[in-house]
């Protein structure tokens, strides 16, 4: 099983449809699982960032060819401009509803770049301790020297967490439970006194192969080993049952939003 994420940088509009349209596993061959979430800004400064960026989505896979013939279907329509990694599990901590069980043990990541994905849906009562904690660890990933891209994600009401791109995985551990800069280290002791979520999801996940733009580029472009570029396929046929279920999909959520 491989994993992929799929991030668009569009309007609220267009954020709001991808959500409500997340590709459902019933309906397309090799789909085992898709969430999707809008997406804003990693907090620099002290305010919030609450502007809507875009969205992303992601998805479990059966193999890389499942992945390929989705990439020609309509479902992928709302983040064909935008950015898509190939990912391989290399840890999990928690579990995440409807994602297939993953690696709970280490596996090797190597000197290359990792993906972090965590997922943790906020007590009400919590919710503002909760954003002044995690507004400083955002505040130190995104000045971190390993940290490549990243995004919060926000699925309402009280569903939020990151998408983030590490040079190296010492890199992403140093931020997250070492003592530099120690803005994630604090906020993990904060959730320990005050309990900010019900339920918390990290997974770490070695990314393989890219293609697109994340707000302008390619974040993992240039990096040494080298992550591989996909090459758009050429004319793949859509299997008849799943174009079937597209244009089921089109005619509840807009083919053209």
């Amino acid at each position: 099983m491989i994993l992929s994420a799929h991030v668009a940088d569009v309007g609220v509009a267009k954020a709001l449809n991808a959500l409500r349209c997340t590709p459902d596993p019933a309906a397309i061959i090799g789909l085992r699982f898709a969430r999707t979430w809008l997406t804003a800004e990693l907090r620099r400064g002290m305010l919030p960032s609450i502007g809507v960026t875009g969205a992303i989505m992601i998805a479990a896979w059966d193999d890389d060819e499942s992945l390929d013939r989705f990439l020609q279907h309509k479902g992928a329509k709302p983040y064909e401009d935008g950015w898509r990694v190939r990912l391989r599990p290399a840890r999990t901590l928690g579990m995440l509803p409807g994602l297939p069980d993953l690696p709970r043990q280490e596996r090797p990541t190597g000197d290359g770049p990792v993906a972090a994905l965590t997922m943790g849906k906020v007590r009400a009562n919590r919710f503002l301790p909760f954003i002044k904690a995690a507004g400083a660890a955002e505040r130190d990933a995104a000045t971190h020297p390993g940290f490549l891209e990243g995004v919060t994600l926000i699925r309402p009401p009280l569903v939020i967490g990151t998408f983030s791109l590490w040079r190296n995985a010492g890199d992403m551990r140093q931020y997250a439970v070492g003592s530099y800069p120690g803005g994630h280290m604090r906020a993990i002791e904060k959730d320990r006194k005050l309990q900010f979520n019900h339920d918390m999801f990290f997974s770490r996940h070695i990314p393989y192969a890219a293609d697109g733009q994340w707000k302008g580029r390619d974040p993992l472009a240039d990096l040494q080993p080298p992550v591989n570029r996909v090459q758009p396929a050429a004319n793949d046929r859509v299997n008849d049952t799943e174009e079937a279920a597209a244009s089921a999909g089109r005619a509840a959520c807009g083919d053209d939003a």
